[in-house]
């Protein structure tokens, strides 16, 4: 039988909707705001921003001159409050930020590295340099996916089955890590091109292609924490063996490492990453061999997107990394190329194709995003309450 949520438990549940709320909020809001949109009287609202300021979790600050009158204030992040750090691993590259209540990022540093486990000391480094008391969690977006939240496999690095756990290690922060490109779509249900929708895909193409299912805003994960691997079914009939293991798959025909293979270059081991970029640029200045491989990578990218959309009905499509640019650039080959893939009842009302709105930043800002959601756990906002 289910619990009865006791008043105490009422209160957290509150505070937690209010923090909540201001972390979503595109722009800070008042405390009689806060009282309509949790659907709660001004004397609890007050109460509760009250609390969470005695805790230094929430701040009211002054707003803009409006007029006579009392002064209105705006509930802002504690300039004490916690905060999360947020990595970005890349095949060649890391990023680390720092990220408030309300998902401001402050880039702190970053670099290249050498394309093997070794990297995580370079980041264990920095985030130990820009460590402080307010450093609550850190949520890590890496590349490939992540077998049982700890097993690491990015097939073209040679990455097999490395010990995520281990390269973190227990003297961190509570870590909480999931894959880029599902963390890149968290971050546009979040704060970008799929906000508000229902069920809606994201795919984030760089090296090659991978994704997520949203729904309700939240990216579905599967049985073992590899859901989204779409990169790696054999939906444009390529001959190719992928590094993964498998014949055929679709990232052969999508992303950098496809455009690289068309210029004779060898992909995979995380380099090409600039001359996918330069084929692009000469595409756009209408060079025409560059245009080619553009157009078959878009064309790929279609026929993908048409199968996908016919199995999981998704309300829009949103793309990021390379995406944006092949949107950009060849919108008119993918719509076509997808279209043709639909189920012929389906193509009087496609799903909506987007582009990306929060860029480069979509898996550090994913990433920010599952870094919060631990902090705004009700356990450990009860605990910090009781603290204060």
């Amino acid at each position: 039988m289910p619990q009865t949520m006791t008043s105490a438990d009422l209160r957290t549940r509150n505070q937690v909707r209010l923090l909540r709320a201001v972390h979503d909020a595109a722009a800070p809001f008042t405390r009689a705001e806060a009282a309509r949109l949790l659907g709660i009287g001004r004397n609890t609202a007050a109460a509760l921003v009250g609390e969470l300021e005695a805790a230094r979790l929430l701040h009211e600050v002054p707003a803009a001159a409006g007029g006579r009158g009392r002064p209105t204030t705006l509930l802002v992040p504690h300039p004490q409050g916690p905060l999360a750090f947020a990595v970005d691993f890349r095949e060649d590259t890391w990023t680390l930020a720092s990220v408030e209540l309300g998902g401001a990022i402050t880039e702190l540093e970053g670099g290249e590295h050498d394309r093997t486990p070794r990297a995580f000391a370079d980041i264990r480094a920095a985030v130990a340099r820009h460590e402080s008391d307010r450093l609550a969690v850190l949520g890590f977006a890496t590349s490939g996916p992540i077998r049982d939240g700890r097993r690491l496999h990015i097939s073209h690095l040679g990455w097999d089955e490395v010990d995520l756990g281990a390269l973190v290690g227990d003297d961190w922060p509570v870590t909480v890590i999931d894959n880029d490109a599902r963390l890149a779509g968290l971050a546009e249900a979040r704060r970008g091109a799929l906000r508000g929708k229902g069920t809606a895909m994201h795919f984030h193409i760089d090296f090659d292609i991978g994704g997520t299912l949203l729904l309700g805003g939240d990216a579905q994960r599967g049985a073992h924490n590899v859901a989204g691997e779409f990169g790696h079914m054999p939906l444009t009939g390529s001959p190719l063996e992928c590094m993964c293991g498998v014949r055929g798959c679709w990232s052969l025909d999508v992303g950098a490492n496809a455009l690289v293979r068309r210029f004779g270059g060898e992909p995979g081991h995380g380099a090409g990453r600039e001359l996918a970029r330069e084929i692009l640029r000469r595409a756009e200045d209408g060079d025409a061999e560059a245009a080619e491989a553009v157009e078959a990578n878009a064309a790929a990218l279609g026929r993908g997107l048409g199968a996908l959309a016919n199995a999981l009905d998704p309300e829009a499509i949103s793309l990021s990394g390379l995406g944006v640019d092949l949107i950009r650039l060849r919108r008119d080959v993918i719509e076509e190329h997808c279209t043709e893939g639909l189920m012929a009842f389906r193509r009087d009302e496609p799903p909506r194709l987007l582009a990306g709105t929060v860029g480069a930043a979509g898996p550090l800002t994913g990433a920010a995003e599952i870094a919060w959601d631990a902090i705004l756990d009700p356990d450990r906002v009860r605990e910090r309450l009781q603290r204060a």
